[in-house]
């Protein structure tokens, strides 16, 4: 798509389509440090939101994707998300607005939900088609455990954040939940997390436990059969979250697939160096890995501190 530095893809989502991706934050600034998280551990734990990258760099990049209908045309939705936690970036109201006076195409906002108590970050959100939170624990111990937030931070001030915001969003509120055996899949952390979904009402519970390789060996995936489990005991609005449907997958991805098997299958190689080696965003190479994790046709291989990845055979 040419050489941007503020997006990636479009790429396959799971939740979401054909997915362009607007990074906001430099890996990897967080409010949490989630054991789960498949970019690596936190660098830099904050809540202090300021323009991380240059606001007026990243509306010219987009102005410029989205004027070529080629590219526009490939796009199901923009979504702000990528290698850090996105809200942490004051110009993210701005660039929603922007976007909506740009383009038809729809906005989204995936993010861990720590600053929704902020009526600034609430109002920034605003104007999005969706919002995709995460709420993966409402019990204390759990929510330590599992996210390991920013100092000050409390389960108590981050869903009176989601509920807050709930009243005030009138778009579509998906609220995510990823799930790690031991850690955050009691019976008392399902009652808690139950409890608290059903007084936000969010429009959609997506279930979702460990796919990628995580940052801590102790985050461990739940079966299948046990997300199931869980979709039906929180009701209705719960559902897991399915693979992409790569029936609808264009020509260019199933490319970008190839060029990755391509390379691992000369040598194992971290994300990263495929990323320097493709020219890709690192979060577009790890979107093509997950989908080629859950196919079995590449396996993840931790050596010391990294994670190295090679061709199954």
């Amino acid at each position: 798509m040419g050489t941007f530095k503020y997006l990636y893809g479009p790429v396959p989502s799971r939740r979401l389509g054909a997915s362009l991706g607007i990074d906001l934050i430099p890996k990897k600034i967080c409010s949490y440090d989630c054991i789960y998280c498949q970019i690596g551990k936190t660098t830099h734990l904050t809540l202090k939101r300021k323009a991380y990258y240059p606001t007026e760099a990243i509306k010219r990049e987009l102005e410029a994707f989205l004027k070529d209908p080629e590219n526009a045309n490939r796009v199901d939705i923009l979504t702000f998300s990528g290698s850090g936690e996105p809200t942490l970036h004051e110009g993210i109201g701005e660039l929603i607005r922007f976007l909506k006076g740009l383009t038809t195409i729809p906005v989204a906002v995936i993010t861990n939900g720590s600053l929704l108590w902020d009526p600034q970050v609430q109002e920034d959100l605003l104007a999005a088609d969706r919002v995709v939170p995460s709420l993966d624990a409402a019990v204390a111990e759990s929510f330590r455990a599992v996210n390991r937030p920013v100092e000050g931070l409390t389960v108590t001030r981050m869903i009176d954040g989601l509920k807050a915001f709930r009243k005030r969003y009138q778009g579509q509120l998906w609220v995510e939940v990823l799930l790690c055996e031991g850690v955050n899949d009691g019976e008392r952390d399902l009652a808690a997390l139950k409890k608290v979904l059903n007084e936000i009402d969010p429009d959609r519970v997506q279930l979702n436990t460990v796919v990628r390789p995580p940052s801590e060996s102790s985050a461990r995936p739940l079966s299948q059969a046990r997300l199931g489990e869980i979709r039906d005991y929180l009701g209705d609005k719960a559902e897991v979250i399915a693979s992409f449907d790569r029936s609808t997958l264009p020509v260019y991805h199933q490319a970008t697939e190839e060029e990755i098997i391509n390379l691992l299958s000369r040598r194992p190689e971290t994300a990263e160096k495929m990323s320097q080696s493709l020219g890709l965003h690192l979060h577009e190479v790890e979107k093509y890995l997950t989908e080629l994790l859950r196919e079995e046709k590449v396996l993840a291989l931790r050596r010391g501190n990294e994670i190295y990845y090679e061709v199954k055979r």
